[in-house]
C-alpha cells in the first residue's frame, strides 16, 4: 500500500528546514561581526625631517607631479615579496593612501622644508612653476628573501625646467633597510625611515642644480 504524505506536513518540514538555514546564516554573520574578521590596521609615513639647507635660497617655484607607479604600488594594501618572483598583500594592513600618492606628498613636503624654493606645490596647480619634479616609484615593499626581512624603497626622479621643458637633473636610487620592530608596524617604520634616507641622499644634487640653473637664468634676463 502506497502512503501519501499530506501537503501540510511537507510544508511544515520545509518551513523548519528553511528556518534552520536562515538561523545558521545569522549565527555565521554574527560570529564574523564579533571578531571573526580581523580589524584593518592603517599606516602612513612619518613627518619628513627638514634637511639642512645648502646654499642661498632661490625665488624658484617647484611643482611636483603625481609620481607614476606599477599597478601593485597603486594599491593601498601593504605589499610584500616572498621571493624574487612571488608577491602578495597583507589584506588587513593598509596605507592611508596608495604608496605613489604618499611618496608624492612626502617628496613635496621634504623639498618644501629644504629652504631652496620660494614655494613647492603638488600639480596640477594654478601657481606658475619654474621647475617640475616627476618620476616613478620603483619599489615600496617588504622583502622576505635574500638574507632576512627588510624594507625596500626605490625612486627614479627627474627635474624639468618649465621655460624650455629641458630635463636638468635626474636621480635614481634604492634603499634597503632592516626592519625596526616586528609585524607590519615594523615594516611601516622601516619604509618611512628608508624614504627619508633616500631623499636625504638624492635631493642635495637636485637643489644644487636648481640653484645653479636659477642663478644662470636670472643673469641672462639682465
Amino acid at each position: 500500500m502506497t502512503s501519501v504524505e499530506s501537503s501540510s506536513n511537507v510544508w511544515k518540514r520545509e518551513s523548519r528546514a528553511g528556518f534552520a538555514l536562515v538561523w545558521g546564516l545569522m549565527v555565521v554573520s554574527l560570529s564574523m561581526g564579533c571578531g571573526g574578521v580581523p580589524k584593518t590596521a592603517y599606516y602612513t609615513l612619518g613627518t619628513p625631517p627638514a634637511p639642512s639647507p645648502g646654499g642661498a635660497k632661490t625665488a624658484a617655484v617647484l611643482g611636483v607631479e603625481h609620481l607614476r607607479a606599477p599597478l601593485a604600488l597603486r594599491d593601498d594594501r601593504v605589499l610584500y615579496y616572498q621571493s624574487a618572483t612571488q608577491m602578495n598583500f597583507y589584506q588587513y594592513s593598509r596605507w592611508g593612501a596608495d604608496p605613489a600618492t604618499m611618496l608624492t606628498e612626502y617628496a613635496a613636503q621634504w623639498l618644501g622644508s629644504s629652504g631652496a624654493f620660494a614655494q613647492v606645490c603638488i600639480l596640477p596647480s594654478r601657481q606658475r612653476v619654474d621647475y617640475t619634479l616627476g618620476g616613478t616609484v620603483l619599489s615600496f615593499e617588504e622583502v622576505d628573501y635574500g638574507g632576512g626581512t627588510k624594507a625596500r624603497v626605490g625612486l627614479d626622479l627627474f627635474l624639468t625646467r618649465t621655460l624650455d621643458r629641458k630635463v636638468i637633473w635626474t636621480g635614481k636610487q634604492h634603499v634597503d633597510a632592516p626592519l625596526q620592530g616586528g609585524g607590519v608596524e615594523g615594516v611601516a617604520t622601516a619604509l618611512s625611515d628608508s624614504t627619508s634616507q633616500l631623499l636625504r641622499a638624492m635631493t642635495p644634487g637636485l637643489i644644487a642644480q636648481v640653484e645653479q640653473d636659477f642663478k644662470a637664468s636670472a643673469g641672462q634676463t639682465h
